[in-house]
């Protein structure tokens, strides 16, 4: 009589510990972290199609932009009324004109960030992944801010992410200029 109570208890704690780790697993899959860690793996793979899955390339460039201007805001108390109109004026046009242009040089946009990303030495991508592995990442609602870490420089690299309405995954939609300019400036800009 105690052998099948044994074996009951024994098969309901496998079969809840099979429930758990589905559900944790479930979890997992729809974060922010298991996003960052597929763009890693396709990266690793140089599956390009696969990254861009995981990168709002117009929203983050459409926010680049837009940050960009922001930071000549420090600016403001040392320059006169009619630098400040001309700086309004100018993000004002971005707003309007980026979506425009983006769409006409997206496949240039495209080809260029797959060029930089395919000619990433095994070292960088290795530390790609370090950094993803250890990236604080906070969650709120739909949105996740997260912050990596340089691991020449220890300098943090925040951007923002967002889930993707129609299926739940999490993609990158905007980078910290700050953190980013000197990087895209070298690769990017001579």
């Amino acid at each position: 009589m105690r052998k099948p109570v044994i074996f009951a208890i024994i098969i309901a704690v496998l079969a809840g510990g099979a429930i758990l780790g589905g559900y944790l697993y479930q979890q997992y899959k729809n974060s922010p972290r298991y996003a960052l860690q597929q763009m890693v793996l396709a990266l690793q793979a140089k599956d390009m199609d696969k990254l861009f899955n995981y990168l709002d390339i117009k929203e983050i460039f459409q926010n680049l932009a837009e940050e960009s201007t922001k930071s000549s805001n420090e600016l403001k108390d040392q320059s006169d009324e009619w630098t400040n109109l001309g700086r309004q004026l100018g993000r004002k046009f971005a707003r309007q004109i980026f979506p425009k242009l983006y769409d006409s040089f997206e496949t240039q946009i495209k080809q260029a960030l797959v060029s930089y990303l395919k000619d990433l030495s095994n070292t960088e991508v290795l530390a790609l992944t370090a950094a993803v592995a250890t990236a604080k990442i906070e969650v709120q609602g739909e949105e996740a801010q997260v912050t990596v870490y340089d691991p020449k420089n220890h300098r943090p690299m925040r951007f923002r992410m967002r889930r993707a309405p129609e299926d739940g995954s999490w993609q990158v939609v905007s980078l910290n200029y700050n953190d980013f300019k000197h990087l895209l400036k070298k690769e990017f800009f001579g």
